[in-house]
């Protein structure tokens, strides 16, 4: 059943998704390790935007992981029910998925959200030219976003916080959904 005033539900990608903040992480331990300085970081304790936990690395050079192959061969959906809960949406809403990036890594996030959920929209918006999502006409829908300048900027019907509190979205008030099965039970 349909969530009233909702025709369009319109997700983000990195962090809502899939799980960027692990994928970053494990790249960067597997790199690092052998370097003087270097201290394993469990991804969970991240918690600032830039990756400063990662401080062998500089942010130029976690920066060029979101560009690589590498990443998003290794890159997984957030949950394991993540797949299944997108599709049942698909059901019953126009879902799109809405994100940020330079060329290389909307074109890399386009042919993995091919690969992994043929059929589901994507929307990419280049960070040269946008600096937020309010270029996207979200009125009919609900954005889930794990980052308050994307919620606070959108024009959606309704905004939602998806995930924990993080430097990115520690300043968001409004509803928060924690995982895919609190979205499916929102939702659905």
């Amino acid at each position: 059943m349909r969530k009233t005033g909702l025709k369009s539900i319109y997700l983000d990608y990195d962090g809502v998704i899939v799980n960027t903040v692990e994928t970053i992480v494990s790249l960067y331990n597997e790199d690092f390790k052998y370097y003087k300085k270097f201290k394993f970081v469990p991804w969970y304790q991240v918690y600032t935007w830039n990756f400063t936990e990662c401080n062998s690395a500089s942010k130029k050079y976690i920066d060029t992981y979101f560009n690589t192959p590498r990443f998003f061969h290794r890159l997984q959906f957030m949950e394991p029910c993540t797949k299944d809960i997108i599709y049942k949406l698909r059901e019953v809403y126009n879902v799109k998925i809405v994100s940020m990036g330079k060329h290389a890594n909307l074109k890399l996030k386009e042919e993995w959200i091919e690969r992994n959920l043929p059929g589901v929209e994507f929307v990419g918006l280049n960070m040269k030219k946008f600096k937020d999502k309010s270029s996207i006409d979200m009125k009919d829908g609900l954005l889930l976003d794990d980052n308050e300048k994307m919620l606070f900027n959108s024009n959606a019907f309704e905004k939602v916080c998806f995930g924990d509190k993080y430097g990115w979205n520690d300043g968001w008030y409004g509803p928060r959904l924690h995982n895919w099965i609190d979205v499916e039970r929102y939702l659905l």
